[in-house]
């Protein structure tokens, strides 16, 4: 096989020197591209004075004001107050207050202030999940509100009620 292909590839060489043996004119002998050369002068640079220019008073930069994000209040609510809301919203949206307060618990603590990473308040909702419950609810769907216990407590209600406990994968009842 291998002697089949060295013996196809000799042929296809000699027929690419008979080409080029051809297109040369039936002559061995090279083509002049050029029979003289021209020479030519390089030129020698002008030296002309260049103006300086006159130094001026750099300005000082003026700082930029940042504007800090205007933090939300947080309402401050007591356990009490917390467990008020549970009960008014397993009500409101027929739930059982047992399963709200077990993810509360599970969650955060009971802390409507917790935070770990990205996620805030009772139930640790993050803020595309929050925003997507809460436009389904018809609320307000500013992040914010994760931390604000009867807006968390609500949504968790509401969420529970749709059959979205799923969210909360580790604090199932």
């Amino acid at each position: 096989m291998k002697d089949i292909i060295l013996r196809f590839l000799f042929l296809i060489l000699a027929g690419e020197i008979v080409t080029l043996y051809l297109m040369n004119g039936g002559s061995p002998k090279e083509k002049v591209l050029a029979e003289s050369t021209v020479a030519t002068s390089t030129p020698s640079p002008i030296l002309r004075e260049t103006p300086s220019p006159t130094p001026s008073a750099t300005p000082k930069p003026t700082p930029a004001k940042t504007l800090a994000p205007t933090p939300v209040p947080v309402p401050k609510f007591t356990s009490q107050q917390i467990n008020e809301f549970i009960d008014r919203f397993a009500g409101q949206y027929d739930v059982d207050p047992n399963v709200i307060r077990h993810i509360a618990l599970c969650e955060s603590g009971f802390n409507p202030g917790a935070i770990n990473y990205v996620y805030k308040g009772l139930f640790q909702f993050g803020s595309s999940t929050w925003q997507n419950i809460r436009r389904k609810m018809g609320e307000d769907i500013s992040a914010d509100l994760r931390v604000n216990a009867e807006e968390a407590v609500q949504t968790a209600a509401y969420a529970i009620s749709h059959g979205n406990i799923s969210i909360w994968p580790h604090c199932n009842p």
